[in-house]
């Protein structure tokens, strides 16, 4: 799609958005996720969780997507009020210049925008099927993310109980605020009423999704994943788009049983189309050090392996872009674009088989992209131009470009770390992130100098903050 284009389409969204109120977000009324570890959801990815009511639940199982709570978030936004909850989009939008949200890119989204009458009819109190639904059964995994959560890495709470909490400011990692939150998943999926009352509705529900994604934690850990699989395999639904979530660093058993599951629901054709997302977030030693329990061999082998085994498959790069992202992101971008010159499909909508989707990190604000100083600015703009240099509108030598929709993430990302930020927070999060990533690596065996050498300034400014602090 020409970029004029697109820009088209969000445009007229954002138009036929604002004769409902300049807040209003399509995605309120039909997207979900489902942390059904620990009960918890929230539509669209950018807001908190919260949990649903076990007496909501015990009711009506619906209640896993139309909480009370969202309810309310959805009367604010017919009334044109901006729930608090949605900054990530207020901040977009409220960037100099001309600028479109995900609230603007989602609402445009074949999920969505077609079922623009039927969220106003339902209004804020009707319950509704959400369109889009993603989910996780289980925090099983067996990577620890830097920025991730025990309530979705197994791993990572196995470590917290082994250690204890991080000393940082922030509470990101904590037990006391799992507990708070009610977000402490329950270990036995068995006994757990919220994947109970997921399987009574499913049903119901599945015959309206447009878009159903299965998340985790690490998805091929979790047997649900295979019940669904076996599940849309004996049920065809023709206008479902299936989408598996993996960080492609499983036991090759595992992998070897997903694809046959997959390929069995491919030669019936009973969906629309089937997307793998796996997860990079850099490139090379860098990339592991942020995703800990990552092998780049390994990773690559399972990359190849599912490009050519299931080659009507769709890939998906999700990009968690944060400061230890930046040094090295030129060489992942260099991987993606001869990624999507190997698996080029003519005349689909991207030319390729291979997308990459970049959001940037907000939490841990310790490891956010907006504390990066010039000389790392100077990178992302040099890899921005780079995108652009590589987009259709330049791309040569019969060669597949980087699309628009993937510029946009890009452009709106260095736009947002740009903006300078209060000097006084800055020193808090760079202090967060030398008490943070030292006792990473005292606990794990990582050297983060070793492993980041161009962020030395950055580091001891971090340490001297620490230590004056009596840290």
């Amino acid at each position: 799609m020409e970029k004029e284009d697109l820009k088209k389409q969000y445009s007229d969204t954002k138009e036929k958005l604002d004769t409902v109120s300049p807040s209003f977000c399509l995605a309120k009324w039909f997207q979900v996720t489902l942390h059904l570890q620990n009960g918890h959801n929230h539509s669209c990815h950018h807001p908190n969780t919260h949990q649903t009511n076990l007496d909501e639940l015990a009711k009506n199982p619906a209640a896993l997507h139309n909480t009370i709570f969202k309810k309310k978030i959805r009367s604010l936004m017919l009334e044109g009020v901006r729930p608090k909850e949605c900054e990530y989009c207020w901040k977009i939008e409220d960037t100099a210049g001309s600028h479109f949200s995900d609230r603007h890119i989602k609402s445009n989204d074949d999920w969505a925008k077609p079922f623009f009458e039927e969220a106003i009819q339902a209004g804020a109190e009707k319950d509704i099927n959400p369109k889009y639904l993603e989910v996780s059964f289980s925090n099983s995994c067996n990577f620890k993310c830097a920025y991730c959560l025990p309530q979705i890495s197994s791993s990572w709470m196995k470590e917290l109980k082994q250690h204890g909490e991080y000393q940082t400011h922030s509470k990101h990692h904590a037990f006391s605020y799992l507990e708070k939150t009610g977000k402490m998943p329950i270990a036995d999926t068995s006994l757990n009423p919220y994947v109970k009352s997921f399987w009574e509705w499913w049903p119901t529900l599945y015959k309206d999704l447009k878009t159903f994604r299965i998340t985790g934690g690490e998805p091929f850990m979790v047997p649900d994943t295979y019940k669904v699989l076996e599940y849309v395999a004996e049920n065809p639904n023709p206008q479902l788009s299936l989408a598996i979530n993996t960080n492609l660093g499983v036991e090759q058993h595992l992998i070897d049983k997903a694809v046959v599951s997959i390929k069995k629901i491919l030669d019936a054709k009973h969906v629309k189309d089937i997307t793998i997302f796996t997860s990079l977030d850099t490139w090379g030693i860098q990339a592991e050090y942020i995703r800990y329990g990552l092998n780049m061999d390994l990773f690559l082998r399972n990359l190849t392996y599912v490009l050519e085994k299931l080659p009507e498959v769709k890939l998906t790069f999700m990009c968690t872009y944060n400061l230890l992202s930046i040094s090295s992101f030129r060489a992942f971008l260099e991987f993606i674009l001869n990624l999507k010159n190997k698996y080029k499909v003519a005349n689909t909508e991207y030319d390729s088989r291979i997308v990459l989707d970049i959001s940037y990190l907000k939490d841990p604000q310790f490891m956010c992209a907006n504390l990066a100083d010039k000389s790392l600015l100077d990178q992302m703009k040099s890899d921005l131009l780079f995108l652009s240099e590589n987009s259709p509108n330049r791309k040569s030598d019969n060669k597949i470009g980087f699309t628009d929709f993937e510029l946009n993430k890009m452009q709106r990302l260095f736009s947002w770390a740009s903006v300078a930020i209060n000097p006084v927070f800055k020193n808090l999060q760079l202090k967060d992130n030398y008490i943070f990533f030292s006792e990473y690596d005292r606990r794990r065996g990582t050297n983060f100098l070793q492993t980041y050498p161009e962020y030395t300034d950055l580091w001891n400014a971090g340490k001297h903050l620490a230590q004056s602090n009596g840290v």
